[in-house]
């Protein structure tokens, strides 16, 4: 089990550890079989055994002193050695992208065609994770963390997500892209993960608290319920009509709730089968990684939001209050902040104007905005200034 209390980590600020399950696979999905994968592997102990993040977080992308990977020699043996082996000894796989970070390693991987019998993915992860072992132990003299009694250099398993919606894959490979500019900012800017800002999102402004670089995560999904719907606990019929899922971005975040018409009886919406499949869709989801975004209004939207808050996991919160500059949330928002998996964000206090709006229009403003921020995509102007 993780350690419940946070730790500070030189150079990045305090940190909760997180026990991340490698071994979710998509269910029903045949890893045999053609598809495109985003990879994740990681070195035991996180130690930075493929190098350091060099550069400036100011300079312009593409110029030669943006944020980039100085590699090791084990760094460049992966690059030059061991990702052509891929190909190679699978000739149907092709490495599409690969991001060697200090302690991880992302791979984007398509296979074009049916993979050798009894062969699947985790085939090929596993010999590459092998190769770059045995590199590795060639040069363990040489590194004070090698341990006899454990050959392997990583972490057991590895993470895996197929990439199967419009303009996901090129979201990942921005993603990746500006992966060592997201680490050196959060070594050589804290702050940013702590302290209150003005973000100003396609102009329009924002209070925040919290990890902002959750706003250029690849997937986000919408969490927006209404506090009732029609009774689908005797009548399955009526939810299949009645239940919407709207696409609301090239990301493809899902809007999930329920609109109030039709003849049946309203009941709570926590009450429903349907909240039932779609609380265990959406923590599932929110356990592979993704970013919620919610208000947390409905009884519904504040259950998620308590459960990510609660197990750590990536959440954008709107509240409906502006945020001050002696302003902090309470332990809860505050922790999962520190731990840099919440970002709180808020009207800006010189941008709000006096409303009488009733609750049903400030629930139904609030998921707009939860709707603006899914439909973002990596290369939206997001500038932020100190409160």
């Amino acid at each position: 089990m993780p350690d419940k209390r946070p730790k500070y980590i030189p150079g990045t600020g305090w940190r909760y550890d997180i026990e991340h399950n490698h071994k979710r696979r998509l269910h029903g999905h045949n890893y045999s079989d053609r598809g495109t994968y985003l990879i994740t592997i990681v070195v035991e102990d996180r130690r930075p055994v493929f190098g350091t993040i060099t550069g400036n977080v100011d300079a312009p992308p593409h110029s030669s002193n943006y944020p980039t990977v100085a590699y090791t020699p084990l760094g460049r043996t992966v690059i030059h050695d061991e990702l052509p082996k891929i190909h190679k000894l699978y000739p149907m796989a092709e490495v599409w992208q690969a991001c060697i970070m200090p302690d991880h390693i992302h791979l984007i991987i398509h296979i074009n065609g049916p993979l050798p019998p009894k062969k699947h993915l985790g085939t090929i992860v596993g010999a590459f994770k092998g190769g770059i072992s045995r590199a590795w132990r060639a040069s363990a003299p040489n590194d004070s963390g090698y341990n006899n009694s454990n050959p392997s250099l990583f972490e057991d398993n590895y993470n895996d997500r197929v990439l199967m919606r419009s303009g996901q894959l090129e979201n990942w490979k921005t993603y990746l892209l500006a992966n060592p500019f997201r680490r050196l900012l959060m070594t050589v800017r804290p702050e940013v993960m702590k302290r209150s800002l003005c973000l100003v999102i396609n102009g329009i402004r924002y209070g925040a608290f919290g990890n902002f670089l959750l706003l250029r995560h690849p997937e986000k999904v919408q969490v927006f319920f209404h506090r009732k719907m029609p009774d689908d606990r005797l009548t399955p019929a009526a939810q299949n009509t009645a239940t919407t899922v709207t696409p609301t971005a090239t990301t493809a975040p899902l809007c999930v709730g329920r609109q109030p018409g039709g003849s049946a009886a309203f009941i709570p919406t926590e009450l429903t089968t349907f909240w039932q499949h779609e609380h265990t869709r959406l923590i599932d989801t929110a356990l592979q990684g993704d970013v919620i975004v919610t208000p947390g209004i409905s009884e519904c939207e504040k259950r998620i939001k308590n459960e990510c808050l609660e197990q750590h996991l990536r959440l954008i919160h709107i509240q409906a209050h502006p945020i001050g500059p002696l302003w902090k949330p309470e332990k809860a928002r505050f922790n999962a902040c520190a731990a840099g998996t919440l970002l709180i964000l808020a009207p800006w206090h010189e941008d709000l104007h006096l409303r009488d709006d009733s609750a049903y229009e400030c629930f139904h403003n609030l998921n707009e905005v939860a709707a603006s921020i899914c439909s973002l995509s990596n290369n939206a102007s997001c500038t932020m200034k100190q409160l």
